[in-house]
């Protein structure tokens, strides 16, 4: 009977041979992996190395422009990004003008017509991180011609640039953004920076039908300190929903408008508690001096975040402020509002975050 192939000496060798040269290939695959990553670290560098020195005056434009035009796409844009963490992000702007005709720049524009959603998102990303003139055209296009999440890198990307025409598109079509959130919003309305607050103000003082947008124009206006809408927001305070009056409250307190001090007063009568610890705060931000006696009273409220903020805002008025809750420590019959006035006095710790 003839033996089995398995069974003759050479089998076993056979099989070595072959296990041998799987765990070569592998070997080889991992070595030439790390070869490939750490040419491509040090192409980063290089590239980091001469982009930094370019912003720094050094006259390395041409030989910038050749490296960054030879690297990889990934390799570019990591850099760019790099760039746009640290320091350096202020001069990206004139980097731009440098790399306006880079070619992975150019693959990034055709890309914001793709088929692919996802990939039209990316291109508007990754192009909001070098704010080029050639490109708003493009991403204003695929901002208008969406879906949202499209829109929304695109919005970023032009926000970027400072492009107010993108803004007063985005605030007279919030319909475009209806399933934002009102953090959302505001991270958009922010990122045009101190050059959108007025487009921002007038829309909202002609009026916003999209009540979440409303919201978020507030709070970028009040952290912003921009007063031009003041009057409006006054007239929230005492006649807007609940989120409205919430919302003006904390902006006044954010502007310093003391000359709105009696609204706010009128405010720590609100029914809601909310409106009411977010008048008490902002009391305190626009040093508020006449609101001493009423601010004492609202150490009696229900709500323990109306008698933290009106106490710590109290403590911030000076001689008298201090005087008024040593008066509440000592005196009052209500054992909560002792007890708040005196984590003031003693330097208690400032829970800042209703």
């Amino acid at each position: 009977m003839t033996p089995s192939p398995l069974a003759s000496p050479s089998a076993p060798l056979a099989v070595t041979v072959i296990l041998a040269s799987i765990a070569g290939g592998l070997y080889l695959g991992r070595a030439l992996a790390r070869r490939q990553r750490r040419l491509d670290r040090s192409e980063s560098r290089s590239l980091l190395f001469l982009m930094r020195g370019t912003l720094g005056g050094e006259p390395w434009g041409d030989r910038m422009k050749r490296t960054a035009a030879r690297t990889d796409a990934a390799t570019f844009w990591a850099a760019i990004e790099r760039l746009s963490l640290g320091p350096y992000r202020r001069g990206l702007r004139r980097l731009a003008v440098t790399l306006d005709r880079n070619p992975h720049v150019a693959t990034e524009r055709t890309r914001l017509q793709d088929d692919s959603p996802w990939r039209r998102e990316l291109a508007a990303r990754r192009l909001g991180l070098l704010p080029c003139k050639g490109t708003t055209p493009l991403l204003r296009r695929a901002m208008r011609r969406g879906p949202e999440s499209v829109r929304l890198a695109a919005a970023h990307a032009l926000a970027r640039a400072r492009d107010l025409a993108a803004l007063r598109w985005l605030l007279a079509h919030p319909d475009k953004l209806a399933r934002r959130s009102r953090r959302a919003w505001a991270d958009l309305l922010v990122a045009f920076r101190r050059r959108g607050l007025p487009e921002i103000a007038a829309a909202f003082e002609r009026g916003m039908t999209h009540p979440t947008l409303e919201l978020a124009a507030i709070d970028v206006l009040g952290r912003g300190g921009y007063r031009g809408a003041r009057d409006r927001m006054e007239r929230y305070l005492s006649e807007g929903t609940l989120e409205q009056r919430v919302a003006a409250a904390r902006a006044l307190g954010h502007l310093h408008a003391v000359e709105c001090g009696t609204s706010l007063i009128v405010a720590l009568g609100d029914e809601s508690w909310q409106v009411r610890a977010q008048a008490s705060r902002a009391l305190g931000r626009v040093k508020s001096v006449v609101a001493i006696d009423a601010l004492a009273v609202c150490l009696t409220d229900r709500s323990w975040w109306v008698r933290h903020h009106a106490a710590y805002a109290l403590g911030g008025l000076g001689q008298d402020g201090q005087e008024a809750l040593r008066r509440v420590a000592q005196t009052s019959s209500d054992p909560y509002a002792r007890d708040m006035a005196r984590e003031v006095l003693e330097g208690g710790i400032h829970r800042d975050v209703a």
